[in-house]
């Protein structure tokens, strides 16, 4: 096999999150890959990043912060920041979940951008966001 098939970063794109009361559960509404949009520049639909980290210990303590950037310039289109404190000691292996809204946010252009995921100020991680324009096929004659 000539392909390494690998596990991605815990970056998840969707339209919503809901977050179920007493265990927890996230469920995520209309995960994507990509925005279609029909022309550039292009605002956005508010949108969910969720980003998953691990390998935290002790109390959590943290700003955690996404950026969209455009790729190749390192414009910022949209950020959203938290801070993440836990009330309970986190184990090493225990996988926290931190859902962001992104508000509608200009993409200029159609291409490639990315999610870039800060802790305390520093970049643990990325995810590609394509902007794609996309056109309607004419309708066919009778």
């Amino acid at each position: 096999m000539d392909l390494e098939p690998a596990l991605t970063h815990g970056i998840i794109f969707s339209d919503t999150v809901i977050r179920e009361h007493g265990t927890g559960k996230l469920s995520f509404i209309g995960s994507f890959q990509y925005f279609n949009a029909p022309s550039v520049p292009f605002t956005s639909p508010q949108f969910i990043v969720t980003v998953l980290l691990t390998n935290l210990r002790g109390k959590v303590e943290l700003k955690v912060s996404v950026r969209i950037e455009e790729v190749g310039s390192g414009h910022v289109v949209a950020s959203s920041t938290s801070e993440v404190t836990s009330k309970t000691e986190v184990s090493q292996k225990e996988v926290v979940e931190i859902p962001f809204g992104i508000p509608p946010a200009l993409f200029p252009n159609a291409g490639i951008y990315k999610a870039v995921i800060l802790v305390n100020n520093e970049a643990v991680g990325s995810r590609e966001l394509v902007v794609r324009t996309i056109t309607a096929l004419p309708p066919k004659e009778v």
